[in-house]
């Protein structure tokens, strides 16, 4: 007997989500939906379905692995009628947002504090316990400047009254609550106060940097600077620290970053600059929380502490973020280089959106 014949049909030439990039419409959407129909029945089989991932989630045609148990809840997830089959209504309310944050993206880089404090002066990099050389991320940066095109780019700055809380030199200015550990007198640099307040705070004690108009505020000269940037100045409130770039530590006042990231339609959020551990990692975790696909770029980071860069590392991966070098950054903001952890978080959002408006309870 002869080899039964597949009823795949023949794979594109090229990636067959291309003409979604180019004219996002509903007709486009359809011709994608009638390209993993194999048996042109107007719906997909599991065999079809996971076709589609494989082809969605790649990069250059090659596919990123998906394990078998996430293949079958994306499906019946998407399969809301519980027929076994994915229809084009099914395809187009569950992936039609998803699809088209993956396929064209909107992106942001936001360049935290690559200020000369940090680099050279009273809190430079090399003299923490890392030793890191804070230096180094700046031909990093610029080269992903040069060479990706992202819509959007923000500088965040420290930007710091004479008496900041944050400061070591300020630490008698304020009551010390008495169930801090250490006392004033006691305390030594990095050491954690409990103040007073209002409002009450815990505060790690840095010696007094990136003082408002200084030139330890300001970027390091050889940092590209592009036109039409976003610039966002944090941690101006004298007694609340503010280490990223959306909020102040305590959440008591917002940055104007997340707003004038959604006036431009931002969907994807790229994370570079000092230091990892501390305002890198909290910008990062911030972006998370406001619904951005997050990527830190790890090549153009430099930190504190080596220990707490690894648990912040490991907390932010838990909440979504993804690590990566520069060097696959260009694919990636182009839509070329698609990966499922990006897109979980972002699937599993519009599908509680759904839910919401048609009464659809959450578990099967």
């Amino acid at each position: 007997m002869g080899q039964k014949e597949s009823m795949s049909p023949p794979p594109f030439d090229s990636d067959p989500f291309d003409c979604l990039k180019r004219n996002f419409t509903e007709e486009e959407l359809k011709k994608c939906f009638r390209h993993f129909d194999s048996t042109n029945q107007g719906s997909w089989s599991h065999d079809d379905f996971q076709r589609f991932l494989k082809e969605l989630f790649s990069n250059k045609r090659q596919p990123y692995f998906l394990l078998t148990e996430l293949v079958e809840q994306y499906f019946q997830e998407t399969d809301f009628n519980q027929d076994n089959r994915i229809d084009f209504d099914e395809f187009q309310q569950a992936w039609k947002e998803t699809l088209k944050t993956t396929l064209k993206p909107v992106s942001a880089l936001v360049i935290v504090d690559v200020q000369n404090d940090f680099i050279s002066g009273t809190l430079a990099l090399h003299s923490c316990p890392a030793n890191h050389q804070g230096e180094e991320v700046v031909p990093v940066i610029n080269r992903v400047l040069r060479n990706v095109r992202f819509d959007v780019v923000a500088y965040t700055y420290d930007w710091h009254p004479h008496n900041h809380i944050s400061f070591y030199e300020n630490r008698y200015l304020r009551e010390i609550d008495p169930e801090s550990k250490v006392s004033a007198d006691e305390a030594k640099l990095l050491d954690s106060l409990i103040f007073v307040g209002p409002p009450r705070v815990e505060q790690v004690l840095w010696p007094a940097h990136c003082v408002q108009d200084t030139r330890g505020a300001a970027l390091h000269k050889d940092l590209i600077l592009v036109d039409n940037a976003i610039h966002v100045f944090k941690g101006a409130n004298p007694n609340v620290d503010s280490y990223s770039a959306f909020w102040d530590n305590m959440k008591l006042a917002k940055t104007t970053l997340d707003e004038q990231l959604k006036e431009r339609n931002v969907t994807d959020v790229y994370v570079v600059g000092l230091a990892t551990d501390i305002c890198v990692s909290a910008t990062a975790m911030h972006s998370l929380e406001h619904n951005y696909r997050t990527v830190l770029i790890e090549d153009a980071c430099r930190g504190v502490d080596a220990k707490e860069i690894e648990v912040k590392r490991l907390e932010l991966n838990r909440h979504g973020c993804i690590f990566v070098d520069s060097n696959v950054v260009p694919g990636m903001v182009d839509g070329i280089d698609r990966r499922p952890e990006l897109t979980r978080n972002i699937f599993k959002e519009n599908l509680n959106n759904i839910r919401l408006k048609k009464n659809i309870p959450n578990e099967r």
